[in-house]
């Protein structure tokens, strides 16, 4: 969509008033704008109180709400501020609007997933000519929006030709090639307007996939490009005709300054008729709060709100008719609490009629004030490697797994009750908890890559603070040969140096160092290996899993990391009987109890020396392991939560809340950021990861709730609080970890849930889109540090360390 077109379509006078999301929201104030005290809910002829399952607030006598935004919002929390997320807004005018060159377009596209692979959705650069927006598009593209009633669509396309003259359609993966002999593209290098008629049958209700497979390329600027496409309009039956005038309604645009008498407020500004829709994950206290109004003179409009949550039947929570004043309303959400949600903002009648829809926000109680707290004095980041959460009681009570100590550190601590890591394997996951970057960024993905020198250490933040650091690591792969011996006062890697990795002696050593530098501040990273093959406790704790002695198969503990590589793949040269697994689990499960005990050992240790009360201690993991659940053993090769869902947990008595559970999504990339905030040290300067100190402290973050995890440069997972989706290429699934925790019932069929998954399809692509991902869902993004890959020196003797943590390979 552009401003030169919208000069052509009578919005005339909204032109003066667009202004970006970025400057209407420094306009709004924030949460710290101060309200005129005399501001109530407005009317407009609504009716105040909502209908079928939300009360609203708000009153029908008084003259309109005079203050920036609603007063019903000056007692509220910000959570997410739907003028800002404009971007991930789908717009209906006349047809829903899909605006290419825009920050807009990424959820309909999944970002620039794979934009030059045949197996990926085939988007590349956004671009402009003069006015004209566009995407570039590959030989393949694909598409993804939601139907909500079956019926003969129009697809009309706004594009230029480049490197191609022909187009054909397939929807939703059949075979049948819309139109039949394909769509025949003019001659010339202007962007012009294609109708491709969609029949009924083909259409689903929920979500559709659209694949464009063009007739050829053209490089440009070192893409190959077929068109640059500027908008799809995705309309309900017929093409309408040629010269009937539709407001497309800009993201841009959309975004205005509206005065409605004596108040001026930003607002979300389109013509009727106009639907608004954003999917929303609803937290705890909730309240849907805007005002609405219009600045024209006519009359007839009316707006509605209506929310419908995955699974249930639509709610019409308010209904009003739009008058030259605001009506604000606050509409209380709490019957949604934990569902995705879809919420229209819709307005109809008085054909034409501007309605703004100003300062509309998802917002929630305040949480209970914190005092201010004195920075932690010291800080220690445990990694225990290969601990999956449901091992551990807190995770999961029908665990049997032992784990005392752990179990009165998240007593006396806060837990984060669905914390995933980034990658599925040691190297790339601990360099995102290290360097708060996302795997994609850092580039320390594969056997033999290293960690660039580039990439900050958080141990080099600390250094630079004044801070004693020193680091004991007992996994070959986070070693100074792949680039984790940066920021370091005292650097030991026990695999490298050949020495024992058990906990105790890693834990003594840690001891040792922290006993003689205590006089000054210090940062400790330890990860510990014990729950990782081989599996070899002592005895003793095996017996607590496995009574037996008589057991003579084929699991001897020194040997667990070879059986488990054999036994992995479709053809496995090891098949473990149940009598076997019951061995190997117990072996696993002993040495997280051995492990827990030696924890114990260590922090009476640091009691023993007075440090324990002003250190925070994070206990964290890098990856999970699979036993079979889902038929392969070990870690490294799926996404499966026994895999990616890793404990996190704070402690510092006297600064960290006792007993909290948080239960939205988090990623190990934020904890970095996390114990430097705590700290009072600068972050890391290009940190992908962000602070999760409001969480602790009983806030909301004021941006959708989500977690994402990478696998190699193949699979993409985002996670709601109930909801999964995998992306495996362009084929997705979904999990509802609610009623299947054990993720045995794939969905491929999305349309089974529409809401949930266009909530997270949306989302992933707004993300996969992203060039900050530390700021994914902002429409605005900050160029992002690119780092280079580099390769590590792989010769025999590291190998065989490798070799001796069973990475075969």
């Amino acid at each position: 969509m552009t401003l030169r077109r919208l000069s052509t379509l009578t919005l005339g006078a909204a032109l003066s008033l667009t202004v970006s999301a970025t400057a209407v929201v420094a306009c709004s104030g924030g949460d710290e704008s101060p309200a005129d005290p005399s501001a109530s809910g407005g009317g407009g002829g609504g009716s105040g109180g909502g209908s079928g399952g939300g009360g609203g607030t708000g009153t029908d006598d008084d003259p309109g709400g005079t203050g920036p935004r609603p007063a019903q919002a000056e007692s509220l929390r910000m959570h997410l501020d739907l003028i800002e997320l404009s971007h991930l807004a789908e717009v209906d005018h006349h047809g829903l609007y899909i605006d290419f060159g825009t920050a807009a377009r990424a959820k309909y596209t999944l970002g620039n997933w794979r934009p030059s692979n045949g197996n990926g959705t085939g988007w590349g650069a956004d671009g402009a000519d003069g006015d004209e927006t566009f995407t570039y598009a590959g030989r393949m593209a694909r598409v993804y929006f939601d139907v909500r009633e079956q019926s003969e669509l129009t697809l009309r396309m706004r594009l230029r030709a480049i490197g191609t003259r022909r187009l054909q359609i397939y929807l939703n993966g059949r075979s049948q090639a819309l139109p039949e002999g394909g769509v025949q593209f003019a001659e010339g290098s202007d962007f012009r307007d294609y109708d491709i008629a969609i029949p009924r049958d083909l259409v689903r209700v929920g979500e559709n996939q659209i694949q464009l497979a063009f007739g050829g390329t053209s490089p440009v600027d070192g893409q190959d490009v077929s068109v640059a496409m500027s908008s799809i309009r995705v309309i309900s039956g017929p093409a309408p005709a040629a010269d009937e005038a539709f407001v497309e309604p800009l993201h841009d645009g959309l975004v205005s300054r509206v005065q409605i008498g004596e108040t001026e407020r930003p607002a979300l500004l389109a013509r009727t008729p106009t639907r608004l829709t954003y999917y929303v994950d609803v937290p705890e206290h909730a309240h849907l709060v805007f005002g609405v109004g219009t600045d024209s003179t006519a009359t007839g409009a009316r707006a509605t709100v209506r929310v419908q949550a995955e699974g249930g039947e639509a709610q019409e929570l308010w209904a009003g008719d739009v008058a030259r004043r605001w009506s604000d309303q606050s509409l209380d959400l709490a019957p949604f609490a934990g569902e995705i949600v879809r919420i229209d903002l819709e307005a109809q009648g008085g054909e034409g009629t501007r309605v703004a829809w100003s300062a509309p926000a998802v917002m929630v109680d305040p949480p209970e004030q914190v005092a201010a707290a004195e920075p932690v004095q010291n800080v220690i980041v445990l990694l225990i490697d290969t601990l999956r959460a449901s091992k551990l009681r807190p995770y999961n009570p029908q665990t049997r797994v032992q784990t005392p100590v752990f179990d009165d550190l998240v007593a006396h601590g806060t837990l984060f009750e669905r914390a995933h890591s980034q990658e599925n394997w040691t190297k790339p996951s601990v360099a995102s908890v290290l360097t708060g970057l996302t795997p994609s960024t850092h580039r320390a993905i594969t056997t033999e890559a290293r960690l660039p020198e580039s990439a900050e250490l958080v141990s080099e933040t600390f250094d630079g603070a004044g801070f004693h650091t020193a680091s004991f690591l007992a996994n070959g792969y986070v070693s100074d040969r792949f680039g984790f011996d940066q920021g370091w006062d005292h650097y030991t890697n026990m695999i490298r140096e050949g020495r024992s990795t058990e906990a105790e002696d890693v834990f003594r050593e840690a001891g040792d160092w922290i006993e003689q530098h205590h006089d000054q501040r210090f940062f400790v990273y330890i990860q510990t290996i014990d729950p990782h093959v081989p599996y070899d406790p002592p005895e003793e704790f095996l017996r607590m899993y496995d009574t037996r002695t008589d057991y003579a198969g084929q699991v001897r503990p020194r040997i667990t990391g070879d059986l488990l590589e054999r036994a992995k793949g479709a053809n496995p040269s090891v098949i473990f009987d149940e009598s076997d697994l019951t061995r190997l689990t117990a072996l696993h499960d002993g040495e997280i109890s051995y492990h827990d005990r030696e924890l114990g050992r260590f922090m009476e240790r640091l009691r023993t020396m007075g440090v324990a009360d002003d250190t925070l201690l994070v206990i964290t993991a890098d990856h999970g392991e699979e036993f079979h659940e889902h038929g392969s053993y070990g870690h490294g090769h799926s996404v499966y939560q026994e895999l990616i869902q890793v404990p996190l947990v704070f402690h510092r008595p006297g600064l960290i809340p006792e007993g909290r559970r948080i239960a939205q999504p988090v990623s190990t990339l934020n904890v970095a950021q996390t114990v430097t905030e705590l700290a009072n040290v600068r972050g890391l300067r290009a940190a992908e990861g962000r602070s999760l100190v409001g969480e602790i402290r009983g806030q909301l973050p004021s941006h959708p709730m989500l977690a994402f995890t990478n696998m190699l440069d193949d699979k993409r997972v985002v996670r709601s609080r109930r909801w999964k989706m995998v992306l495996s290429g362009i084929n997705a699934k979904l999990f509802d970890l609610e009623r299947d925790p054990g993720e045995r019932n794939e969905i491929t069929d999305l349309t089974q849930h529409p809401i949930a998954a266009r909530f997270l399809r949306m989302h992933l692509g707004q993300y996969l889109g992203s060039r900050d991902r530390g700021h994914w869902w902002q429409a605005t993004q900050r160029e992002a540090q690119e780092l280079q890959t580099e390769q590590a020196e792989m010769d025999d003797t590291i190998r065989a360390q490798l070799r001796a943590l069973g990475y075969a390979n």
